[in-house]
């Protein structure tokens, strides 16, 4: 029986060298040469960890924060830059729901209710 961790490192391994992982990394590189695009990613994510860590300690989230979220939102995606690596992330984020679907599939089936 093979080794459990050996297969998640080689499972890393082979997303690592999965075409749209390659591709999400060229889209990230050449948005990081653009020093508008760049900028503007990093205020989106500043943003959404912002959020995320309101969410996590139980502050309220206001109407400031949800309406500062949106045009930043708006801005990020109106940008071609980053709009191409967000689709390759979503692309990459489709992969990783099947590959999870997959793993957790024994704990599925262990807690499925049983059919008479």
């Amino acid at each position: 029986m093979s080794n459990i961790y050996d297969t998640a490192y080689e499972l890393e391994k082979n997303l690592r060298e999965a075409s749209v992982f390659t591709e999400l990394s060229s889209a990230y590189a050449t948005m990081r040469e653009d020093k508008v695009a760049f900028e503007l990613f990093e205020e989106f994510r500043n943003v959404q960890i912002g959020l995320q860590q309101k969410q996590m300690t139980g502050e309220a989230i206001t109407d400031d924060d949800v309406a500062s979220a949106q045009a930043i939102a708006e801005r990020a995606s109106g940008n071609e830059v980053i709009q191409s690596l967000m689709a390759k992330e979503q692309q990459l984020s489709q992969l990783m729901e099947e590959v999870n679907a997959i793993i957790t599939k024994p704990l599925q089936e262990l807690y499925a209710p049983a059919q008479d």
